[in-house]
């Protein structure tokens, strides 16, 4: 096998061997729903997220040895500390060399010792070992595409080298073209998010995910290591819907007793609205309350956002027209907030 070495400093006491480079797929797969159709169908989310074409075109035949220093890595990285600080097989020296008995003056040789990994993305393993050594101008500044951020990112979690990695970080954030639909990129970018603690950008892609998500099993993660913050939000998904269906119940009795709408005539309107809303829902969801399956809370929304307030002017009470707030969606929007 052909060997590539790369030096990220040249007098390194370590060699990080990486073995079948390019091997993990940090992208996930993904199934999006069919728009205007009755029934639940999905399509793969085709998005590319601008691969590179070395990954397009399989794994590369190499290993690959990059010369770093222990130092650094047992300074930045909490796990490369333990690997070097333990009798780990990843961290086995070799070169290791004495003085001979007829040259007993010449000082030993350090050992260089080697960390073996596998499948990472070389080009983001050494840009993450180049932030580790301080490397700054080898950092990467110019166009950087949200795949190799998540494969960057990947192995920065992997490591445990955030903090270490936090100012580029930021670089990266501002070449990040937010995502305003739910897809594969929002996925990848709440998991960037959740692991350099980008508050506001996690909730933002958070929200996508509560909103339009319809479980996890049109979602496969690959090497995305997201599964549990994905199952987090399917488990407040779940809950969401019969708190939708109890507060529209709570709803109709809340109206059936005088204690919301303008008057009688707009109560009356709103409960017969209620019921055709709760029927629609039956025929488009089937037992969504329940089962929670082929259906979103956005789709829910997007149901009640079709019962508008009707628009009509009691009679009786002249210069009075029907409060805008007196409709379904207004009176629901507290629970979706």
């Amino acid at each position: 096998m052909p060997v590539v070495t790369h030096d990220v400093v040249p007098d390194g006491d370590i060699y990080i061997v990486l073995k079948n480079p390019n091997a993990k797929w940090t992208a996930p797969l993904f199934k999006l729903r069919k728009h205007a159709t009755d029934k639940a169908s999905y399509i793969r989310d085709k998005c590319s997220m601008d691969l590179p074409k070395l990954l397009r075109l399989g794994l590369e035949p190499y290993e690959y040895r990059i010369r770093v220093s222990s130092q650094h890595l047992i300074t930045a990285c909490p796990k490369f500390k333990k690997m070097l600080q333990s009798p780990w097989k990843e961290s086995a020296p070799v070169n290791a060399t004495s003085p001979s008995e007829s040259s007993d003056q010449v000082p030993c040789i350090p050992a260089i010792r080697e960390i073996s990994t596998s499948g990472w993305n070389v080009h983001a393993l050494v840009q993450v070992l180049n932030i580790i050594h301080g490397r700054n101008k080898e950092v990467t500044r110019g166009d950087t595409t949200l795949r190799f951020i998540a494969d960057m990112t990947v192995i920065v979690n992997y490591y445990e080298c955030v903090e270490a990695a936090s100012l580029a970080a930021d670089l990266w954030r501002e070449r990040v073209d937010v995502p305003k639909k739910y897809g594969k990129e929002s996925i990848v970018l709440l998991f960037i998010s959740w692991v350099f603690s980008w508050d506001a950008m996690f909730s933002s892609m958070a929200q996508l995910v509560m909103e339009h998500g319809e479980g996890l099993e049109h979602v496969e993660t690959n090497n995305l290591p997201i599964a549990t913050i994905l199952e987090k939000l399917h488990k407040k998904r779940q809950w969401s819907f019969p708190v939708v269906f109890n507060r529209l119940n709570h709803l109709r009795g809340e109206l059936l007793q005088g204690r919301m709408g303008c008057n009688r005539k707009c109560r009356d309107m709103l409960v017969g609205r209620l019921g055709a809303a709760k029927n629609d829902m039956n025929k488009k969801f089937g037992n969504w309350d329940r089962k929670h399956k082929g259906i979103s809370v956005g789709l829910v929304m997007s149901t009640l956002d079709n019962y508008a307030s009707p628009k009509w002017r009691d009679p009786d009470e002249k210069g009075r027209a029907h409060s805008r707030d007196c409709s379904i969606k207004s009176l629901m929007q507290p629970t979706f907030n």
